[in-house]
């Protein structure tokens, strides 16, 4: 039985998108100056290296993620801190949308319709390893308010937004949550790892 696991990058308060898109606050945003520490590059790494899908809202494909982590595995086809990369290309992709994309033009992606929870419950029970999520606060939501999330990694940057868009924003009556692990790394950001009480 594979596993769900949600990474997403929130703010100190607990936001993963600002009200005020002028706060920069996550200390890295997909861009070639990666200033996390080489640790935490080490356990991102690590996190995609367990997993063989990447589930995907097609906002997120549509923002540009695959063309994204493309060009960057192609300008660092050697290089230890951008094996994430190239599993993005390696791993088989599964784009959720309300509406059939047709065709894929990246290899090994394809279309998920449905009802969430049941598609990602067919999906655990098939072979394979573990998944992982990637999407906006929107498909976060969505995995939170279907049940179906077995870890959250909340990557807490130092940063305090105010106010903004959390990923539990749907969950009726909130969701109890055991904390696995918390470690600090030396760029300011702090790994907690989560599974939901049943």
């Amino acid at each position: 039985m594979s596993r769900l696991i949600v990474q997403m990058q929130t703010s100190a308060d607990g936001y993963v998108e600002a009200a005020d898109p002028a706060v920069q606050w996550q200390v890295w945003d997909w861009g070639q100056n990666w200033p996390w520490d080489d640790e935490l590059k080490r356990d991102f790494n690590e996190t995609f290296r367990a997993v063989d899908r990447i589930l995907l809202s097609r906002k997120m494909v549509e923002e540009g993620y695959l063309d994204h982590w493309g060009r960057t595995a192609e300008s660092h086809p050697d290089e230890p801190d951008f094996a994430f990369a190239r599993k993005v290309g390696d791993a088989e992709k599964i784009v959720f949308s309300t509406a059939e994309s047709g065709h894929f033009r990246w290899p090994r992606t394809r279309w998920a319709g449905g009802e969430l929870a049941a598609t990602i419950t067919r999906l655990k029970a098939g072979p394979g390893a573990d998944m992982i999520a990637v999407g906006g606060t929107g498909f976060a939501a969505a995995l939170a308010a279907a049940g179906v999330v077995d870890e959250y990694q909340l990557y807490i940057n130092p940063t305090a937004v105010g106010r903004g868009e959390s990923p539990f924003r749907s969950v009726p009556g909130g969701l109890r949550l055991t904390l696995d692990r918390s470690r600090s790394y030396a760029c300011g950001i702090v790994v907690n790892t989560y599974t939901p009480v049943n």
